[in-house]
């Protein structure tokens, strides 16, 4: 939470007399949070009885209004906070008409979880103006960038490197070359690509935006509008939202093969993040995942034996498990 949130509810009230007949009045509006606030602001100023044009200025956080009515006034109380801590977006405008709504952003949206579908809900809501507390209980942005697509292509391109020392096209011009593959300092190349690209691409962008505040800690649901989040520190906060949005991603199936349990064994995860090349290497399963980790590993110098049930991606065309297997058997690999 933002050292300036406040646990108070704090209303600071911006009044305008009435406006004389042509009259331009500046307003202060600072509850304005994202760049389409201005565009529900102006919209709700001009439906006032009597005012006929309004310019609103997002940077300065204020609203020029010209009236031909002197009956009509403006009121805009300031973006503040609730007991909560979140915050309260209350503005209004009163004409002859009475109150008008003046902004979205009383929708509060909940979203548990920081990968991709989680940040697009997350900064969608933000952009069409709602108030959004994102919740992560670990590591921002989820599967792809942190423990699946980077790593593994960064992981994938070396060996590829590696493959192309021993063997190319040009061979008969250039000798072959058995590298010594460090794996310590390619991994150590390989999360800092990880942690950069989810700065600039996660928490970056949620940094930015003021009208997502992230938490850290697990949440539970207390009802249909409430969950219970416990921080790391083991505090317990409450968060009330209008809407809850689910993104809490995905992780490596462990299939009931007897004495599995019982056996050290790797996931996709574990294997991308370990220090080590093995000697030998059993990967069970050939999707596609299993198939490009376990290439990966043959080209870095692990003994790689693959056991699929029936065949190699099993989903697609079966000339391509035929292909695939004339590749991996060239380069050593098992089945």
């Amino acid at each position: 939470m933002r050292k300036s949130l406040i646990t108070a509810v704090l209303f600071t009230l911006f009044s305008m007399p009435a406006l004389a007949e042509q009259k331009t009045v500046t307003l202060s509006v600072p509850g304005m949070t994202c760049s389409a606030c201005p565009i529900t602001v102006k919209a709700a100023l001009k439906r006032v009885d009597g005012v006929s044009s309004v310019q609103v200025r997002y940077e300065e956080r204020d609203a020029t209004v010209t009236s031909y009515d002197d009956k009509t006034s403006v009121d805009a109380n300031n973006s503040s906070h609730d007991q909560r801590g979140l915050p309260v977006h209350t503005d209004t405008v009163r004409g002859e008409t009475g109150v008008v709504f003046m902004s979205d952003n009383d929708l509060h949206i909940a979203v548990i979880g920081s990968g991709g579908s989680a940040m697009a809900a997350a900064l969608k809501s933000a952009e069409r103006g709602a108030r959004v507390t994102l919740i992560e209980r670990g590591t921002i942005g989820g599967t792809c960038v942190n423990v699946g697509c980077v790593p593994s292509k960064i992981m994938i391109r070396a060996a590829h490197v590696a493959h192309l020392r021993r063997r190319s096209p040009f061979d008969e011009g250039m000798a072959e070359v058995e590298p010594a593959i460090d794996r310590p300092r390619l991994l150590a190349q390989q999360q800092a690509r990880v942690d950069e690209l989810r700065r600039d691409k996660y928490e970056g962008i949620l940094d930015d935006n003021s009208a997502i505040t992230v938490l850290r800690g697990e949440a539970r649901f207390i009802d249909a509008n409430t969950v219970q989040v416990t921080t790391p520190d083991g505090t317990e906060r409450e968060v009330r939202f209008d809407r809850a949005f689910l993104g809490t991603g995905a992780r490596p199936t462990i299939p009931p093969v007897p004495g599995l349990s019982d056996t050290p064994y790797w996931t996709s995860a574990t294997a991308l993040a370990s220090d080590t090349i093995p000697d030998r290497l059993i990967v069970i399963g050939a999707s596609v995942v299993a198939v490009e980790l376990a290439q990966a590993f043959a080209r870095l110098g692990s003994e790689v034996t693959i056991l699929a049930r029936s065949r190699l991606l099993s989903r697609q065309d079966p000339a391509v498990d035929e292909a695939i297997q004339t590749a991996f058997k060239a380069e050593g690999s098992r089945f």
